[in-house]
């Protein structure tokens, strides 16, 4: 528990990456999107997918975060297990946080009718009267998707190198452009998009699986990877 413990303080240690450059990215799309929409007329309102940039942010951070600090980790005589774990921990700290400020940015926003201009920056259009509790839960389940969805891929590299990153990102393509063929050809896109259409709330939910098949993926391919 010591080493799993040292690996979240190595992280903690690079504070501007994971507590303050997503904010400013964040407070920079808001401040933008507020001074627009103070030119807004009676009746119009805002929404802006300002918020997407946190997401993004979190993917890249979990790329990145591997190249940064698993070599490091494994000089200092850390096991690949106890790096997972700890890596693992700050992610759902970082996670947790990060859907509870947004939770209540969004309260606010609704509550103070777009912060007094009709600006919806903080909550997502399509989640409607969603209680505050199952924003919380989505906004939760996005950021662990993202970030490790972006460890998971960059855990491949780790362990093929650039080659086997070409080859994943290939596959990824021929799997892709090979399945909206098929769709196409049978004409079921309408179907899928009606079907999104009625059921995306419980999208949400069937990420979490996902999440759990990218940190066993990417576990399995650090326990072999090179430092």
């Amino acid at each position: 528990m010591n080493r799993v413990s040292n690996v979240i303080k190595l992280h903690m240690r690079n504070k501007m990456s994971w507590l303050v450059v997503p904010w400013i990215i964040l407070g920079l799309n808001f401040v933008i999107s507020f001074f627009i929409a103070l030119s807004l007329n009676e009746g119009e309102t805002m929404n802006t997918g300002g918020l997407a940039s946190i997401f993004i942010y979190t993917l890249v951070s979990g790329a990145v975060t591997l190249k940064d600090t698993f070599p490091f980790a494994l000089g200092l005589s850390i096991r690949r297990k106890d790096y997972f774990v700890g890596t693992a921990l700050t992610t759902f700290l970082y996670s947790i946080c990060t859907a509870a400020l947004l939770m209540i940015l969004s309260f606010i926003e609704e509550s103070t009718g777009g912060w007094g201009v009709r600006l919806h920056i903080f909550k997502i259009a399509f989640l409607g009267d969603t209680s505050p509790i199952a924003v919380f839960g989505i906004y939760l389940i996005l950021l662990l998707q993202m970030y490790f969805l972006g460890f998971a891929t960059s855990s491949i590299h780790r362990r093929f190198g650039a080659l086997g990153m070409l080859i994943f990102f290939a596959v990824t393509f021929l799997i892709g452009t090979g399945g909206s063929m098929l769709l196409s050809q049978f004409g079921m896109w309408g179907s899928i998009f009606s079907w999104i259409g009625q059921h995306y709330l419980e999208l949400f939910w069937w990420m979490v699986p996902l999440v759990a098949v990218y940190m066993l993926a990417a576990y399995g391919l650090l326990r072999r990877a090179a430092a």
